[in-house]
This record gives structure tokens, C-alpha cells and sequence, in this order.
């Protein structure tokens, strides 16, 4: 049963990924009422930044949506359309924190492909040296994080060439009661037969989420020494995607991101990394 779950957390991180099969935003792809189906197939990760946590493959990231007149089902977000303008739109929905993904303990890398660690090298021990050397914890260590429910609203204004986000959500099943803001911007550019699209985020996150997951206390099994209360704060983000057709229903494409962690959680003894980075590159068929 523990590996079911844990196969289940590694797809809905990459349920919650980007949209690799995206369509362009000037073409008109997904009729009402019709299932999009689609399948990417290609090699790349995202880097876990938890004191032994292993890198998240990414071979295989499914595309699954469906857009009703005011229902949607969009990778693993389900949603209301209240405002469907030309220019503006505004949704409700719900969704799972992704946060929980980093403490799913699977080791993918041992199934799949075989993934270099961003974990720094230490030197090696040195026997002269006098008194025991304090290690660091692991997130085998540590209670259990749960997934939380999240719900929310998300505002989309889209000028030419270009679409701005602005979403506000909060945990609705009481797991640890924080909130989210997010605000983006992406602008899309083509060139020949090649699309790209460039994007700027920043994300808040409150001190109840942060410390949910990354703060330690007398819950988890370590030291008190180890104890942390995580808090809140502001994590930007850049990412580039670059699209090709190539025929029929298939393209390619290469997605890579990187998102800088705020102090409130680099500074807890469970992290190790400051930084997030997620690439994948590889061919995708639309169905």
C-alpha cells in the first residue's frame, strides 16, 4: 500500500507541472465538452531541495483536460469559470498542495534512470581529527507531511502576445491552514515554426504552510536541537518553454525553470538547497 502512495504523489507532481502539451494561446485546440489527451515522453527532473531527497524524474508527463461551458478538469485542478472574456477570465478551483511531493521517500532513480543528486560534496573524513561530527537529518527522520486540499481564485488578463495571473488560495482541509498568492506573467513569442514563451513569477507562502512542512517540533523524530518554526515569504521564478511542430499531432519541447527558496525555509535544518530547478526536454503527441 506505501508504494501505491507513493507512486501516486510522484504523478500528481507531475500532474501539477507546467502544462508540457499546452496549446498556443492563439490557437483554438480544445472544443467544449471534449477531453484533451496527451503524452510527453522525453528525460529530465526536478531537484528536491530536502536533506536526502532524491531528484524527481521526469520521463513521462501525462496531459489530461477537459473544459466544460463552465466546468473544468485541467492536470489535476478542478474548476468553475465565473468571467469569460476576450481579454479577462476569472476561475474558483481546487487543487492539492504540491509541497507534499518532496516527502514522498521514493526512489525513482533505483526504477528508472539513474539521476546525478544536487546534494553538496563533503570532504572526506579526516582520522586525525578529534570529537564526532554532528549529522545531518534526513527527512526519513521526520514525521509525516500530508497533502492539503487547496481552494481558490485565479484572475488571467491577457494582452497581445502575453497573459497575466493573480491567484489567491487556502488550505480547505484544515492540514495546516495556510495560504498561497501567486502572480506571473508569461509573454509568447514565434519565430519560423518555433514557439517560445518566457515567465516570471513570484509566490508567497504563509508561515502555516512553510511551517507545516519544513519547520520541526516535538512531532518529528529528532533531536531537539533540530527544532525549527519556518515563516513566511516570497519565492520568485523564471521559466522558458520552446515548442516545435513537427507533423500530424506531434511536437517537441523543452521546459526548464528555476525557482529561488526564501530564507523562512532554506534556513530550516531539513533543506539543503536554495534554489529549484526543473528541466525536461523531449517529443510529445497530442491525441
Amino acid at each position: 500500500m506505501r508504494d501505491i502512495f507513493r507512486l501516486i504523489t510522484s504523478l500528481l507532481l507531475l500532474l501539477s507541472a507546467e502544462q508540457a502539451l499546452a496549446c498556443e494561446r492563439d490557437e483554438q485546440c480544445l472544443n467544449a465538452n471534449e477531453w484533451q489527451l496527451g503524452i510527453a515522453l522525453g528525460i529530465g527532473f526536478t531537484s528536491n531541495p530536502l536533506v536526502d531527497g532524491d531528484n524527481i524524474p521526469l520521463l513521462v508527463l501525462p496531459d489530461i483536460a477537459w473544459y466544460g461551458e463552465t466546468f473544468y478538469f485541467d492536470n489535476g485542478e478542478l474548476g468553475y469559470q465565473w468571467l469569460d472574456g476576450k481579454k479577462s477570465s476569472f476561475v474558483t478551483y481546487l487543487n492539492v498542495d504540491k509541497e507534499r511531493a518532496f516527502f514522498t521517500f521514493w526512489h525513482p532513480a533505483n526504477i528508472l534512470l539513474p539521476l546525478n543528486r544536487f546534494n553538496q560534496v563533503t570532504a572526506a573524513e579526516d582520522p586525525n581529527q578529534s570529537g564526532p561530527e554532528q549529522l545531518p537529518i534526513s527527512i526519513d527522520d521526520v514525521g509525516r507531511r500530508n497533502w492539503a486540499l487547496m481552494g481558490g481564485g485565479r484572475w488571467y488578463y491577457r494582452p497581445d502576445n502575453a497573459e497575466w495571473q493573480l491567484s489567491l488560495e487556502k488550505d480547505l482541509s484544515a492540514t495546516h491552514n495556510g495560504e498561497k498568492l501567486e502572480i506571473s506573467y508569461q509573454h509568447f513569442w514565434q519565430w519560423s515554426s518555433f514557439h517560445f514563451s518566457t515567465q516570471v513569477k513570484m509566490t508567497w507562502k504563509s508561515s502555516a504552510l512553510v511551517d507545516y512542512y519544513y519547520g520541526l517540533d516535538e512531532h518529528d523524530k529528532v533531536d531537539p536541537s533540530y527544532f525549527y518554526q519556518a515563516s513566511s515569504g516570497w519565492q520568485p521564478a523564471v521559466g522558458l518553454t520552446l515548442q516545435k511542430k513537427i507533423q500530424n499531432n506531434w511536437l517537441w519541447l523543452t521546459r526548464v525553470s528555476l525557482q529561488k527558496l526564501h530564507s523562512g525555509m532554506t534556513n530550516s535544518p531539513l533543506v539543503e538547497e536554495r534554489n529549484i530547478f526543473s528541466v525536461f526536454s523531449g517529443f510529445a503527441y497530442q491525441f
